[in-house]
């Protein structure tokens, strides 16, 4: 019984260590923006709109980078979209991403860029659910994902609004990363 212990238990070991082995990160981006900032009012009128933040500053995520090697990332949005006003809410919806340092997400300097260009018309008094679901890699969005790889960045929303006024409440942001936790051949 002893001979079978410790061939056994160096089995399991190497198995959990083999270069199959995959770590999936998943980072629920809403649970850093309080409950009670999570709608976002468009008031009457044509303007551009971000959330999170006042100053276009987005919400820094870090990711723990301990994998030497990252495959993909995918960014999920889910959002409704409520028309408040009596005409037409058309929107405009773009995932801007940038790294942690650069605090301003739309003025494309820095490093920022947007992504998942999404277009809604919503009939007065009606809402509509905004979804935005993006996979990054080195073949796919791949200056988002050397942006979301380096374990620290910033993410936010901008909103281009033609409404009579709406909300936008998000339900869903999460960001998740796949990768290798060590690595044999890069």
């Amino acid at each position: 019984m002893r001979k079978l212990v410790l061939p056994l238990l160096t089995l399991l070991v190497l198995a959990g260590c083999s270069a199959a082995t995959r770590y999936n990160i998943n980072v629920n981006v809403l649970s850093f923006v309080p409950a009670s900032q999570r709608t976002l009012s468009i008031p009457a009128g044509s303007g551009t709109f971000f959330f999170p933040g006042s100053n276009f500053e987005g919400q820094v995520v870090s990711v723990p980078t301990t994998m030497d090697v990252v495959e993909r990332a995918q960014i999920v949005l889910r959002a409704s979209v409520t028309n408040t006003g009596s005409t037409d809410f058309n929107g405009n919806f773009v995932l801007r991403l940038a790294p942690a340092s650069d605090t301003n997400l739309v003025d494309n300097n820095g490093g920022d860029l947007g992504i998942g260009n999404t277009n809604l018309t919503i009939p007065p008094g009606q809402t509509q659910t905004l979804t935005i679901d993006l996979t990054l890699s080195a073949n796919q969005n791949q200056a988002a994902f050397n942006i979301v790889k380096s374990g620290n960045f910033r993410i936010g929303v901008q909103v281009g609004a033609t409404s009579s006024g709406g909300t936008l409440t998000f339900s869903e942001a999460r960001v998740a990363i796949t990768g290798r936790p060590f690595a044999f051949f890069k």
